[in-house]
């Protein structure tokens, strides 16, 4: 009879030993999974310095030595640099302040501004319930959406451009980041690109529809993005509002 107990006891020791075992193999593969995931989320982060974004800007700049004006050269490539400090510092972090993504969007907007010869202008408007300090958000995921304005909305209109960047906290738990601009809107611009022979969806869009899929996989279940086009929503309206809604802890 003791055999038989010492037998059962035994068994049922292996059990929750196999059964700790299992558990502890489940969280070390969430582990893995979740540091995998952020390299991923790493490289999209570098990836959004988009090419042409860089060749110009830095083309831009080599126009002020040319034209002996040091000083002007000097201050766009000192932002230059600094933009791209803060890109590479942001891929190394889950989250960053919103303070910190103002900062890195200033520098990104002025860039563009020189690119395009201030054929536009840009504010950035925060809700007096944020304190920019202190809420955390996903890094970078507003930059996609003004590359668009700008790339797609933007460029070629014969108005004067605007951009508005919008941060709100319309309940206690959750952050709104608006990107609006007075563009030719999403139907007018796929209109164009395909009588320029490109491609509808743009390499900014697919960016931002990986990065929520892959913040996704993180946690963050309650990410979402809207795209209104202002041409065929409101009467008389120009541009398009892209909308993100982030939960915060």
């Amino acid at each position: 009879m003791q055999i038989a107990l010492l037998s059962l006891n035994t068994l049922y020791i292996i059990h929750i030993f196999v059964l700790l075992l299992a558990i502890a193999y489940l969280i070390l593969s969430r582990r893995r999974l979740k540091r995998t995931v952020l390299r991923y989320e790493q490289q999209m982060l570098l990836s959004q310095m988009n090419p042409h974004f860089v060749f110009n800007s830095l083309t831009a700049i080599q126009s002020f030595i040319f034209r002996n004006e040091p000083h002007t050269a000097s201050k766009y490539l000192a932002s230059f640099a600094k933009l791209t400090r803060l890109i590479l510092e942001n891929s190394r972090a889950e989250l960053c302040s919103i303070e910190r993504e103002i900062t890195t969007l200033k520098l990104y907007l002025d860039l563009q501004k020189l690119r395009f010869d201030n054929r536009f202008e840009y504010s950035i408007e925060v809700d007096e319930k944020i304190d920019p300090s202190h809420i955390l958000i996903p890094p970078m995921l507003a930059q996609p959406l003004i590359e668009n304005a700008i790339e797609h909305g933007l460029n070629g209109i014969d108005w004067p451009g605007k951009i508005i960047i919008r941060y709100s906290i319309p309940e206690p738990k959750q952050v709104i980041i608006e990107v609006e601009d007075n563009g030719i809107g999403i139907e007018k611009s796929k209109e164009k690109q395909l009588l320029t022979g490109k491609k509808h969806k743009s390499l900014a869009t697919e960016i931002i529809e990986d990065r929520i899929r892959n913040l996704k996989k993180l946690g963050n279940y309650g990410i979402k993005l809207n795209v209104l086009d202002k041409t065929v929503s409101l009467k008389n309206g120009k541009g398009t509002i892209a909308r993100i809604e982030i939960p915060i802890k």
